[in-house]
């Protein structure tokens, strides 16, 4: 007599089983990839507007330029279609309020980020 030929239920059952688990992995895999490719993203556009800021300081009151955006060379590794705004507003008389930010969309997002940092700089001894 010949012995059946085939699969028995089990081995059916553990086999699906088993192509599910990996179907799971390789979803947690794709998903992290996104979340630390945005990660990093956020990472470096927070060193551009934090870079900006510190520089903005640093030159002082009276070196202040006016509203629009600027370069940066972290910026070319941000996605390509990132972009840079710099607004400088009156606070008072002698205060000026600096914001930066930075907005870029992340590859396959239909979202875009933003990451912004808002500074007051002083004309001379500070805040009043």
């Amino acid at each position: 007599m010949l012995p059946a030929r085939g699969f028995t239920l089990v081995e059916v059952l553990v086999s699906i089983f088993l192509v599910g688990i990996m179907f799971v992995i390789f979803q947690s895999v794709l998903n992290t990839s996104v979340f630390v490719r945005t990660s990093k993203n956020q990472g470096i556009a927070l060193s551009i507007v934090r870079n900006k800021l510190e520089g903005l300081r640093a030159s002082g009151y009276a070196a202040l330029p006016s509203s629009g955006s600027f370069s940066d060379t972290l910026m070319s590794t941000l996605p390509p279609a990132a972009t840079t705004t710099l607004t400088v507003t009156a606070y008072n008389a002698k205060v000026k309020q600096v914001a930066v930010s930075v907005v870029w969309r992340d590859a396959g997002s239909t979202a875009s980020s933003t990451v912004s940092l808002t500074t007051l700089i002083a004309q001379t001894g500070g805040l009043p």
